[in-house]
Formats: structure tokens, sequence, C-alpha cells
């Protein structure tokens, strides 16, 4: 005679499986004294890092964080979708409340969503508001270099200040020359830096380097999509002018 499984058995499955995912989906947050907390960040305001642990809210000051494991949230991955479809409005949108729920958090979603509201703001042209996004960007990822400066070498191409962009630019172009395959975050900071210098040798006159750039934004540091389609487009009328790569 076949056994059966009780009804009781299979609740206490279900229920193991269910802890076990929680668990998995924890957040961890690494203070220097060595501390670990695991639980669920809510947040971060007034340099405070707001943590779920069990029922319980508590609050840990920023300068005692040393590190943090946070999975980026559904709504990252739903403003990367949007902004790659070119739809700036709605990128905002889920963007924005991100940013201020999050600031400064140290992990590569949180900074790449800072870094990305400013380019947001800049794509409905609302200069003053990308030029406090940048900012703060800076501020709260002081150690995001690279990437500050490309965010305010676009704000420079923008105001058609090219004299600034190229500074801020010129290092970064340097350094993805010497780079064959580049991680993920960083792909795009070298895209948007080629991008960014190849409208700034166009404007000077320079039209075989700004294709090169164009192109090396196309096919060698193609992550971020929405630099791709912008890099392409110019690259297609210097072609058509019949201009040539070095």
């Amino acid at each position: 005679m076949k056994s059966s499984v009780s009804p009781r058995f299979l609740v206490a499955i279900c229920a193991a499986v269910i802890c076990a995912g929680t668990l998995k989906a924890q957040d961890v947050v690494v203070q220097k004294d060595n501390q670990k907390r695991e639980g669920q960040i809510l947040g971060i305001a007034n340099g405070q890092l707001k943590i779920k642990v069990g029922p319980a809210e508590t609050s840990i000051p920023m300068a005692q964080v040393a590190g943090v494991t946070k999975a980026a949230p559904k709504a990252f991955d739903d403003a990367l979708a949007a902004w790659q479809t070119g739809d700036a409005n709605k990128t905002l949108s889920i963007l924005r409340p991100l940013v201020d729920t999050f600031p400064g958090l140290p992990t590569p979603w949180a900074e790449r969503a800072s870094a990305l509201l400013g380019e947001v703001y800049l794509a409905q042209n609302k200069l003053p508001e990308a030029e406090a996004a940048f900012a703060a960007f800076q501020k709260a990822y002081p150690q995001a270099a690279a990437a500050a400066d490309v965010g305010l070498a676009r704000l420079a191409v923008t105001k058609k200040d090219f004299k600034t962009a190229r500074a801020k630019l010129e290092p970064i172009v340097a350094e993805s020359e010497k780079i064959t395959i580049a991680p993920t975050g960083k792909n795009g900071a070298y895209g948007q830096a080629n991008y960014l210098m190849g409208m700034v040798l166009e404007s000077e006159g320079n039209l075989p380097e700004a294709l090169k750039a164009y192109l090396s934004a196309v096919t060698l540091f193609s992550e971020d999509k929405a630099i791709v389609a912008q890099a392409q487009e110019r690259a297609n009328v210097l072609i058509e002018k019949q201009v040539i790569v070095p």
C-alpha cells in the first residue's frame, strides 16, 4: 500500500522553503566595528541608514557603515528599461523616488541610479536640475570621480562649453583606449565619454577623430544602448559626408 504524505508535513516543507527564500533575500550591513546586521534596508536619511531587523527598525550612522549588500530593486531595472527606450519622463518618475530613498547607498546599482538622474534631467533639457543632480552624485559618491566627470562633461556639452567638456573627458577617453574589455558600469561610462568627446571634436572641426570616438562608443563600449544609438546617429552623418577614420 502506498504511503501518503500528511498535510502537516507538506505545510512544514512549504514553510521551510519560504523561510529559506526570505533569508536569501535579506540585506546585509557590515559596520566598521565588524558587527553585521541582516534585515531589510529601508533607506537613508540625514546620514542614517535605516534597516528593519525582524519586527524592529533601527538606524546606523553612515559614518559607521563599512559595506552593504542589497540586490537592485525592481524599480532600478524598470528605470533602466524605460531609459533604454528613450522615455525620459517615465525614467524620471521611477528613478527619482529610488535616488531619494537610497542616497549614497554603497552599492553599484544605487551609484548608477544617482549618476543616471542627471542624465535624465539633461534629456529633458532641465539644466538646473541636472546640475543639482550631478552635484548630489559627487557628494554621495566621491570615489566615483570618473562617472561624475562624465556627467559634468555632458552638462558642459549641452551648454556648448566644449573647452570644459574636453578637460573632463580627456583622461577618461585616454584610459578607455588602454582597455580591451571594460567591466559593467565602467563600460557605460567609457561609452558616454567617447560619445561626448566625439561631439567636442566635431565642434573643433576634427571630423575623422570625432568619427573614431563615435565608433568606439558603438563597438567597444556598448553597455548603454541609448548612448550607442546617439553615437551611431552621429557616426552615420559623418560617414555620409565620406569622413574616414584616421
